[in-house]
C-alpha cells in the first residue's frame, strides 16, 4: 500500500496541500481486514495498492504451475479535492507480471509491478525541461512459492515517492520501504526510467517498528516537535554525550554502533534516544546510512514508563547475534 504522509511533502509541493486543494494521507492501519481496501479507497487514504495473490500447484513434491487469485493486481486510488467534494480516480498503468517456475520444481516466483499517476497536472522541470503530466509511482512485489508449502514476499522495486508499506497474507504490516526522495521523483525521473520502459529502482526495506513505537510516533507527530534532516554519514546521536530529546525516524535508515562496533540498522517508525534520559548519556552512536529525516521531541513529553519499556526492548534488539 502506497500513501503520502505530511512529513514527506516539502517546498512548493506543499502549496496545493496547504491550500486544501488536495490532502495528505493518514497512516494506513497496522492490519487490513476484508473490506478495508474499498473503504480506504473511498476515503482517499492511499494512492495505490499492489496485491499479489497466487497458489502453487504441486505434484510429486515439485511445483508444476501457479494459479493467480482473483485479487491479484493493482488498485489505483482516488484523488480527493476540496475535502472530498470532488473525487478523481488516478490514472492506472497496466500491471506487469511474470511467473517463473524453477527448473528443479522447488519453487515458483511471481513478480508484479503496479502503479500509475495522479490525474491532475503537475507543472515542474524535469532535468531542465518543463513537464505537466504527474510522474509515475509504482511498487514491484516478488512472491516466492515453494514446493514444501512455505512462501515469502518482498518489495524488490519502488518509485522514490510516496511511502510504501508491505502487508503479509494475514493483512499484518510487516515491512516498509525506508527511503523516499520527492525531489528526485519530481525533477529527475523520466518516464523512460520506469518499469513500463524496462527499468526499475531498487527498494531499501526495513522491518516495522513495535506497537509501542507506533503509539509513541502518533504522540510525537501530534505534539510540539522539530524536524531535522541529515545527510548520509552524519551523526544523529553520539555515544557519551548528554541529551534530553527523543527522535522519531520519519524517513531513511540509521546504523547504531557502540564502542566502534556495529549493532543494528533501523528504519522509519523507530523511536530512539530514550537511554540518555534514563541512563544519563547516549550509550551508542546513531549515524545516518541514507539521507535522513527525523522528528525530535523533548523527552519529558513522553511518559517515562513508556520510555522504560522502549529501553528494555532496545537492550534485547541491539546486541549482535552470536
Amino acid at each position: 500500500m502506497s500513501w503520502i504522509p505530511s512529513e514527506l511533502i516539502t517546498g512548493v509541493l506543499r502549496v496545493p496541500f496547504d491550500l486544501g486543494l488536495t490532502h495528505y494521507d493518514e497512516p494506513p492501519p497496522d492490519r487490513l481486514h476484508p473490506g478495508d481496501l474499498r473503504r480506504l479507497r473511498r476515503a482517499g487514504r492511499f494512492r495505490f495498492v499492489n496485491r499479489v495473490e497466487a497458489r502453487a500447484r504441486v505434484e510429486d513434491g515439485s511445483v508444476v504451475g501457479v494459479d493467480l487469485g482473483e485479487g491479484c493486481g493493482g488498485t489505483i486510488g482516488l484523488t480527493n479535492l476540496l475535502g472530498g467534494a470532488l473525487r478523481f480516480p488516478a490514472v492506472a498503468m497496466p500491471d506487469l507480471r511474470t511467473v517463473e517456475v524453477a527448473d528443479d520444481g522447488a519453487s515458483a516466483v511471481v513478480r508484479q509491478t503496479a502503479g500509475g499517476r495522479a490525474p491532475l497536472p503537475a507543472p515542474r522541470l524535469v532535468n531542465g525541461r518543463p513537464r505537466l503530466v504527474a510522474p509515475l509511482v509504482w511498487t514491484t512485489l516478488e512472491l516466492v512459492l515453494r514446493a514444501d508449502g512455505s512462501s515469502s514476499a518482498s518489495v524488490v522495486g519502488a518509485s522514490a515517492f510516496p511511502r510504501h508499506w508491505l502487508y503479509d497474507d494475514d493483512g499484518v504490516l510487516v515491512e516498509k520501504v525506508a527511503t523516499t526522495d520527492s525531489g528526485a521523483w519530481l525533477h529527475t525521473l523520466e518516464v523512460t526510467e520506469t518499469p513500463w520502459h524496462g527499468r526499475d529502482a531498487s527498494a531499501v526495506v526495513t522491518p516495522v517498528e513495535t506497537e509501542l513505537e507506533r503509539r509513541l510516533s502518533r504522540q510525537v507527530m501530534t505534539g510540539r516537535r522539530r524536524v531535522r534532516t541529515l545527510a548520509a554519514g552524519e551523526v544523529l546521536f553520539r555515544q557519551g554525550e548528554a541529551g534530553d530529546d527523543v527522535a522519531l525516524l520519519l524517513d531513511g535508515v540509521v546504523e547504531v554502533e557502540r564502542d566502534g562496533r556495529f549493532l543494528v540498522e533501523i528504519g522509519p517508525g523507530a523511536v530512539l534516544g530514550e537511554r540518555a534520559l534514563l541512563e544519563g548519556a547516549r550509550t551508542a552512536t546513531v549515524r545516518a546510512v541514507t539521507p535522513l529525516t527525523v522528528a525530535l521531541v523533548a523527552g519529558d513529553a513522553l511518559a517515562r514508563e513508556d520510555l522504560a519499556v522502549l529501553l528494555e526492548g532496545h537492550r534485547r534488539e541491539d546486541e549482535p547475534e552470536g
